[in-house]
């Protein structure tokens, strides 16, 4: 299925958790943008000549790895203005107070930059004064050749940096592949670039926490299917919106710098909910979206459609425990796969809502959308195609292709072992109702 973290907005930042709304207006235009440009996307996956001769002499280069279980003294980090990366960014801070973090963002010099990215930790309670040295403000661009930094900035950045934590990427479900190529694919290959750039002084290619997505999964050959994380997803046809092929080709980048003896590592979160203690959500998310739309009608649909999502505290927690640590060796990236080990079906939240007492009644989905037809104020009427809206030659609805019938099946086995010896466990599903229920009401009581 759409194993995509929904979301509103276009952004160089949270990659999974991002944003939805505008972009789906698109699709009452366009409904077909994705599927347009008969792009060879095994090719796009095959990294250029001139990277691949990079990745072959920073693997002889003299320098030695340090033998270390943590980031160093600096990292890149790309997304630090997203949900995720607000979280993800504070937790390394705390993790590692002598840190400094270079955040890439698009902004007129370093101080917008670092304004930008402290803004965003304050608007989720994150920000402490004691980050402000540590926090520095790098301007540049995903969607342009060396990020959109000068030569000598890039050059000092890959002496300077012990890692890179690869977080950014542009979010939308209505443009193609080709509009979103640049951020997500390009701008990949340019942190891979950076990772084993020659420096002066020799030193060993810079380890890469890729933060991926379960869009992945998206491929016709794996509807259905059962994957761990080892299973090679070689096969891409059947991924239908460009955002999910983009994510797609930059795994597949990644994996081959591995292969290569890039030290790398992979990370496959799901849609990304809100705090599983303080209930703090990406207001923009769409799932967030969707739930204030049926509390302002009293109605839900009744759909089969299965959510695959986690808090994003328990991502985070992942991410900052595993990051950092010695690679694998023998060129294979780590995968981790960040599921909820116990699913839920969208009409379990609903009721578990209904239990807390949100006043809600599913319905028929085209009882939903005939009601939802006739109020025009409600957050959901422009979205109403992305209901009905069917995709590919199989001519699948939304919730159709999130249905247990054909969405991939990935095991989380051997992830949740591993953060289960680290003593980090996935909140299960009960536990994240009050904290969510408070979040959705009070966002009703407010709206009313």
């Amino acid at each position: 299925g759409l194993g995509v973290n929904l979301g509103l907005g276009a952004l160089v930042g949270d990659p999974t958790l991002g944003s939805l709304s505008r972009h789906l207006l698109g699709l009452l235009h366009n409904p077909d943008a994705a599927e347009q440009e008969g792009v060879d996307l095994a090719a796009e996956a095959q990294l250029p000549e001139d990277l691949t001769e990079l990745l072959a002499a920073a693997a002889h280069s003299p320098g030695e790895a340090p033998a270390r279980h943590g980031p160093g003294a600096a990292i890149l980090f790309t997304g630090a203005t997203g949900f995720l990366g607000a979280y993800l960014l504070a937790d390394q801070l705390e993790r590692y107070p002598d840190l400094t973090i270079y955040c890439l963002v698009r902004a007129d010099g370093p101080a917008m930059a670092r304004s930008r990215v402290r803004s965003n930790l304050e608007h989720y309670g994150l920000w402490r004064e004691a980050y402000a040295q540590r926090v520095i403000g790098l301007p540049g661009d995903l969607a342009a050749p060396r990020l959109g930094l000068e030569e000598s900035t890039w050059a000092n950045l890959a002496a300077r940096l012990d890692g890179i934590l690869h977080n950014g990427a542009q979010l939308s479900y209505v443009a193609s592949y080709g509009q979103l190529r640049a951020s997500n694919v390009q701008g990949t290959i340019e942190v891979l670039r950076l990772a084993c750039s020659p420096c002066e002084e020799a030193k060993p290619p810079l380890p890469v926490e890729f933060i991926s997505s379960t869009a992945v999964y998206e491929a016709a050959a794996y509807r259905g299917r059962e994957l761990d994380e080892g299973s090679d997803l070689s096969e891409w046809q059947g991924i239908h919106l460009g955002y999910s092929q983009t994510k797609w080709v930059s795994e597949r980048l990644v994996w081959h710098a591995a292969r290569l003896g890039l030290p790398v590592r992979i990370y496959r979160p799901p849609l990304i909910a809100g705090h599983s203690v303080t209930g703090a959500w990406h207001e923009q998310d769409f799932l967030h979206r969707l739930l204030r739309g049926c509390l302002a009608m009293g109605l839900a649909p009744d759909l089969e459609m299965a959510l695959d999502l986690v808090p994003v505290d328990y991502v985070v927690a992942a991410v900052g425990r595993l990051a950092w640590s010695p690679q694998s060796p023998g060129g294979i990236a780590q995968v981790l796969h960040l599921h909820h080990p116990e699913p839920v079906m969208w009409l379990d939240l609903l009721n578990a809502l209904i239990g807390h007492g949100a006043p809600l009644s599913p319905v028929p989905l085209a009882d939903w959308l005939q009601r939802l037809s006739g109020e025009p104020d409600n957050p959901l009427y422009p979205l109403q195609p992305f209901f009905t809206h069917q995709w590919g030659a199989e001519k699948l609805t939304y919730p159709q292709l999130n249905s247990l019938r054909y969405k991939a099946k990935p095991s989380c086995v051997r992830t949740v072992e591993q953060l289960n010896s680290c003593g980090i466990r996935c909140p299960g599903f009960a536990s994240l109702m009050g904290p969510y229920a408070r979040t959705f009401l009070a966002g009703r009581i407010q709206d009313v």
